[in-house]
């Protein structure tokens, strides 16, 4: 059996990036952290960028891509999306290494190694988001990280993923009597903004009764969310249905500023 690493390394607002790594080499999805804290998160898991083969990306947004400018001025590592992601992330950092860009069409799958990584379409407000499964034999890990609703392609996408990473944005309540202007409010309750704490436990509760054993709650805002909200509203809601953390499955809260815990097969 394959052996199989997949964590985040950051989550929130400020950076994202999520590690999978099968048999020794790794690929990022995602790049929003700087090159330096990027390298620190490689470490913790024994790795450095030598080890990654690719840098997957979900949309255009800077906290999600802000640190592929330096990761590829040294290190080379080519960076994967669809065409309009692709030019958008070109016309924004115009000096990176144009050769190092790999188009994707969405829905499409991409295979090396012992990698199978396949594109799907999200609902959030970049030029084209997706989110991506990756595949090696019968197991399956799966990552969303901004979107405003699940839609039944998200649901057919991620259906049997043994480890998921799903965006559990905000608290509805803390959001519409939060500091945020009105027209940012609407724009993150839109279809092609963010999910709520709520969403993202009604779409776990589905991925749970279809074999998901591992749940990484992510993209938490700081100013509309808590770790412990964002728990809570999870877990109880689950609870209700019968699922409960810790045995049916594990639930955890991707740190914004550190590494998740690991979700491991040997």
């Amino acid at each position: 059996m394959s052996k199989i690493k997949f964590c985040t390394f950051y989550s929130g607002s400020s950076a994202n990036s999520a590690y999978i790594e099968i048999n020794g080499r790794a690929i990022l999805v995602d790049a929003g952290a700087s090159m330096k804290r990027t390298g620190t998160a490689l470490s913790y898991m024994g790795k450095t960028f030598s080890d990654i083969d690719a840098v997957f990306v979900t949309h255009e947004h800077s906290d999600h891509i802000a640190g592929l400018p330096m990761i590829t001025k040294h290190h080379k590592i080519p960076i994967i999306a669809n065409t309009r992601t692709l030019h958008k992330i070109y016309d924004m950092y115009y000096n990176m290494d144009s050769s190092l860009k790999r188009e994707m069409p969405t829905g499409a799958t991409a295979v090396r190694g012992d990698f199978c990584v396949k594109s799907f379409a999200s609902s959030h407000d970049g030029v084209e988001p997706v989110g991506y499964v990756v595949t090696c034999g019968n197991i399956k890990i799966g990552i969303l990280t901004d979107t405003g609703e699940i839609s039944l392609g998200m649901r057919d996408a991620l259906s049997g993923c043994r480890a998921v990473l799903i965006e559990s944005n905000h608290d509805e309540f803390m959001l519409r009597t939060g500091p945020y202007p009105y027209p940012l409010q609407q724009r993150i309750l839109s279809k092609t903004g963010h999910l709520s704490n709520l969403q993202c436990a009604e779409f776990a509760k589905e991925l749970i009764m279809s074999g998901t054993e591992r749940v990484f709650l992510g993209h938490l805002s700081a100013e509309n969310n808590t770790p412990t909200k964002a728990m809570e509203t999870v877990c109880d809601y689950l609870e209700k249905n019968g699922i409960i953390n810790g045995r049916d499955v594990i639930i955890e809260v991707s740190p914004r500023f550190d590494v998740s815990g690991v979700f491991e097969i040997d």
